[in-house]
């Protein structure tokens, strides 16, 4: 299960409980892309660039994760390690590698939950207004700040009493976001009459050109962000199978949402509407039902980013849990708590961390701007990750191609071509919005900058990857990983009773 123990090994780690089932793993899964707030915010975004082709961009990026997807499944199977692809790319293609994939994730996980935190209190102060409650205005940076910091507060506490009990929290929170987004769809379709339904929406040659088609994937891509979640609690889950199958239909869950929404919105918002962020779901909701639609939405954008921020929360206190068990992070970072069987003190770490960066967000305005770039270009850090993880995929279980064919195309060639696809559409996206600028610019729209942050966010790990190789001596790596399980034997099927 493990790489190997810290070197001064002065605390065990802890053993969780084997607890969840296949619908844990899709709550969590879900919880974490959070598609009903990528409808309600991130539509505009792929709207203003890919238009009328925006079903055409999820078909598109959901082939590739779904590619990928499956070698993850067949690697929690066999290495169930909390520590996901951190601890499987170091398998397959070296600890540095994996050390950056890890890295990559963590940063970019509380960078998120900063940026998230900032989303969930706009978000309640705009719910306020727009019921006609007397508070501070929904833009004041502080009173944002303070209110994301009690939600925060609130979901870190959720963390931390069980990982069963949380995603009972997320399912209704998912639930009713989830009914109010597709109402006002359904609204959509019925009213509006911006443009016919078109088969031509979801086709490849409905881009203008060859660049838009590729920037229009990425971003696409980004919005299935979080699917891998599902893996954090392998360690957790009765069948090491579980965050496989969760994994799966969490993508193609999404993947139907996604298009049902997109093809609404196409329906009903004419195009100057759709790429605009202010007249998104909330708006709709205004137009279609008044006041009283746009405090719906807005609560439903609220609920389904709380429950986002919670399963980002669980998830990275897993992944820092696993790197402490290899010596990567102290020791401290793998206690378990007595009672309720959580990683607390990676839980508290990785918010107090992204709390951290908030409240410096909002004494240096400077860095708020960094973590909002981030997260607008953090689609070449999905394409990088997924995309190592699907080639690590078919490297781990390359001398396992020679039997049948369906396991030589689940593990070996469709997470190659998937890690491929992502890897070459991130280059190609970055390569595009370093070009699309004459020089760089400390602003959050510039396509340099937004090319040179995300790249420096992994250059920054080679220096704490050098010092924990060289002066912590870590057991990621110094020792071997441990042997990858043996494929289970299938479950003979039952005797036919009778004669």
């Amino acid at each position: 299960m493990d790489q190997g123990r810290p070197a001064d090994g002065d605390a065990p780690a802890g053993t969780f409980q084997k607890t969840l089932s296949t619908r844990h793993g899709v709550v969590i899964a879900l919880a974490n892309i959070s598609p009903t707030v990528s409808v309600g915010i991130g539509l505009a975004f792929l709207a203003a660039l890919a238009g009328t082709a925006m079903p055409a961009a999820f078909l598109l990026a959901a082939l590739p994760i779904l590619a990928v997807s499956g070698g993850y499944a067949r690697l929690a199977a066999r290495d169930p390690n909390c520590g996901t692809a951190y601890v499987w790319v170091r398998r397959a293609l070296g600890p540095w590698t994996g050390y950056l994939t890890g890295w990559t994730s963590v940063a970019t996980n509380i960078l998120f939950l900063s940026y998230a935190g900032g989303l969930a209190g706009r978000f309640t102060l705009g719910l306020l207004a727009e019921a006609g409650v007397r508070a501070v205005p929904p833009d004041d940076p502080v009173a944002v700040t303070v209110t994301g910091l009690v939600w925060s507060a609130l979901i870190v506490l959720g963390a931390l009493r069980g990982v069963r009990g949380a995603t009972a929290v997320q399912s209704l929170l998912l639930g009713v976001s989830a009914v109010v987004v597709t109402v006002i769809v359904i609204t959509a379709f019925a009213r509006g009459d911006a443009a016919p339904v078109s088969a031509a929406w979801f086709s490849p040659f409905a881009f203008p050109d060859t660049l838009t088609l590729l920037g229009a994937t990425v971003m696409a891509a980004y919005m299935f962000w979080g699917w891998e979640s599902a893996f954090s609690v392998v360690e957790e889950s009765t069948s090491a199978r579980s965050p496989g199958r969760a994994g799966i239909i969490a993508i193609l869950v999404t993947t139907g949402f996604f298009l049902f929404s997109a093809t609404g919105f196409l329906h009903a918002l004419r195009p100057e509407q759709l790429a605009d962020p202010l007249s998104g779901v909330t708006e709709l909701a205004r137009t279609f039902y008044g006041t009283g639609g746009a405090v719906a939405a807005l609560a439903a954008m609220l609920l389904a980013t709380v429950a986002c921020m919670q399963s980002s929360v669980i998830a990275g206190a897993r992944l820092t849990l696993a790197m402490g068990r290899d010596g990567v992070l102290g020791t401290s970072w793998t206690r378990l708590h007595p009672a309720w069987g959580t990683p607390a003190t990676s839980t508290l770490r990785i918010a107090a961390l992204a709390v951290g960066v908030s409240l410096a967000g909002l004494a240096v305005g400077s860095l708020s701007e960094v973590v909002v770039a981030v997260v607008n270009s953090v689609g070449i850090l999905v394409s990088l990750m997924y995309g190592v993880g699907g080639i690590a995929c078919a490297v781990t279980f390359r001398h396992e191609l020679r039997g049948r064919i369906r396991d030589a195309l689940v593990v070996g060639l469709l997470p190659l071509l998937g890690g491929t696809a992502l890897l070459l559409l991130g280059a190609l996206v970055a390569h595009q919005q370093w070009t699309s600028v004459d020089h760089l610019a400390f602003d959050a729209e510039n396509g340099r900058f937004l090319t040179a942050l995300p790249l420096t966010v992994v250059a920054l790990g080679v220096p704490a990857a050098l010092w924990i190789r060289f002066r912590r001596r870590a057991a990621y790596f110094t020792q071997p990983p441990a042997p990858l399980a043996p494929e289970p034997a299938p479950t003979p099927a039952p005797a036919a009773a009778g004669g």
